[in-house]
Order: C-alpha cells, then sequence, then structure tokens
C-alpha cells in the first residue's frame, strides 16, 4: 500500500486473527521466520533453504506444539492466506544457566517496569474485544505504521517486527557447548515472542493487532512476562516501545527487550 493509504480499522483486522493450533505444521512459520532473519536489506541473505537446518532459526519452530508455544496468526481477506503470524515459545530445557546459582531472570527484574494502564486490568471472555480494549487505540494511532514501506527490509513497525534480530547467527556447523535459547532469551520462565508480516501487507496496522492479541491470550494462559530481541536499526523497536515494553539488556547488537503481563 502507499503512504496515502489508511490503515485498516482495528475491528476489521481483529475479525482476521486466529489463533493456531498446536499441531500446525511446521512450514506455515517459514515464510514469517525469514522475514525475521532477513530483515534488513544491508545484512547478507540467509537462503531460507538454510534457516530449515539451523539450529538457531529451527529453535523458533522446530516441534511446534511444545507446552508454552501459542502463536496467531492474520489471514488475508479471503480468509485461506496467513500474511502476519506472531508467536511465543520458551527455550526449549529452560534455556541457559544463570552461572551463579541465582534465579535467570533476577538480573533483570531491576529493569522491568510495570505499565500504569495495566493496573487493574479485568479480561473479559471475549479475548479479541479485550485486547481493543488494552491497546487503547486504533491502528491508526500510529503515523507511522501508515506510512510503512512494502518491501521486505522496510523497518516501519508494522515490517518485520523481529525478535530473531541478529546480524551474524550462530554457525550450525560448529558444535556449541549449550543449547541455542534464543537471540531475546532473558529467563527460563519468559518466552521469546517473534512477529512477522509479509511485505504486502505491511503497513495495515497488522503487526500492532498481531502483537496486542497474542499479549492478551499470553496474559490469559498465565504468562507472566514476555521478552524480545530488536537488532539497532530495526524501527520496529518503536511499536515494542509504544506497546509498553522496557529495554532491560544488550545481547550483541540487539537490545533486550520485556514486557511485564501481570
Amino acid at each position: 500500500m502507499s503512504s496515502t493509504d489508511t490503515p485498516e480499522s482495528a475491528p476489521d483486522l481483529r475479525a482476521r486473527i486466529r489463533p493456531l493450533p498446536a499441531d500446525t505444521p511446521e512450514e506455515t512459520f517459514l515464510p514469517f521466520l525469514d522475514l525475521c532473519f532477513n530483515w534488513s536489506m544491508d545484512a547478507p541473505t540467509i537462503p531460507r533453504e538454510d534457516l530449515v537446518h539451523r539450529a538457531d532459526a529451527r529453535h523458533y519452530f522446530a516441534g511446534w506444539g511444545r507446552p508454552g508455544d501459542l502463536a496467531v496468526a492474520c489471514f488475508d481477506e479471503t480468509g485461506e492466506e496467513i500474511v502476519g503470524l506472531a508467536w511465543l515459545r520458551l527455550a526449549e530445557d529452560g534455556g541457559v544457566d544463570a552461572g551463579d546459582g541465582a534465579p535467570a531472570d533476577a538480573a533483570f527484574a531491576a529493569g522491568l517496569s510495570e505499565d500504569p494502564s495495566e493496573a487493574g486490568r479485568t479480561v473479559p471472555s471475549d479475548v479479541l474485544a479485550e485486547a481493543d480494549a488494552g491497546s487503547g487505540k486504533d491502528a491508526e494511532s500510529d503515523p507511522a505504521e501508515a506510512d510503512a514501506e512494502s518491501d521486505g527490509t522496510s523497518e516501519s513497525d508494522d515490517a518485520t517486527a523481529s525478535a530473531t534480530d541478529d546480524p551474524e547467527p550462530a554457525d550450525d556447523s560448529e558444535p556449541a557447548d549449550d543449547p541455542f535459547a534464543g537471540y531475546g532469551w532473558v529467563a527460563a520462565d519468559i518466552p521469546e515472542l517473534s512477529i512477522a508480516v509479509l511485505p504486502d501487507h505491511q503497513g495495515e496496522g497488522i503487526g500492532r493487532a498481531l502483537l496486542t492479541v497474542l499479549l492478551t491470550l499470553a496474559r490469559m494462559s498465565g504468562v507472566e512476562a514476555v521478552s524480545l530481541a530488536v537488532e539497532d536499526g530495526n524501527g520496529a523497536k518503536s511499536l515494542y516501545l509504544d506497546e509498553g515494553f522496557a529495554t532491560v539488556g544488550r545481547n550483541g547488537d540487539s537490545d533486550l527487550l520485556v514486557r511485564q503481563l501481570r
């Protein structure tokens, strides 16, 4: 869409967003994982066939349906094609060791800030209606979304809002001493967020709508916080900050962000 087009209204988008079941085929995630890893036009492109085999990429989709896996998809107007995907996943076996015997999330606790807008919130029975109330805005509230580029390397809010950003992902050919826990890992009990929208549908407010619905479902499922890593230069960071994420640390060239849900 052009920069003069108006993003689709939030109610229309909500009607197109549905949770994905635990038996969702792994290949469903590949187009969106591709966008997460290849969000920047300044970095070398990683072929999708390589992502299927790389340990750092497989971490985000292989064996989908593990405990804690949660995903929502935005379908096109026909209801047939998935045009945007957001998903949460815990690190397998809890991720990496904290190293000093302390709880893994203790080092990040001081960086977490409670979002005042969440205080005293209740969760109505209608998940999507609650998601709209929780956002406190519609899809038109952020002018950056209306100006989103329509290619796979756009850095707008609604482009590849990646939780897997890393300019030099781990080389799968070299054995690692520890299992890969995720670029946005902060604690064993905090799932990591990944989100991407197909290029032809960027700028329509889909990214924000997916994020709002996924966080609502996560909260209702008992998740207390979610994390992600956003690489320097990725404009999606403004969306996360606008939606209550707080920067709690660094991982290479990426900021680690956490959003408290409870």
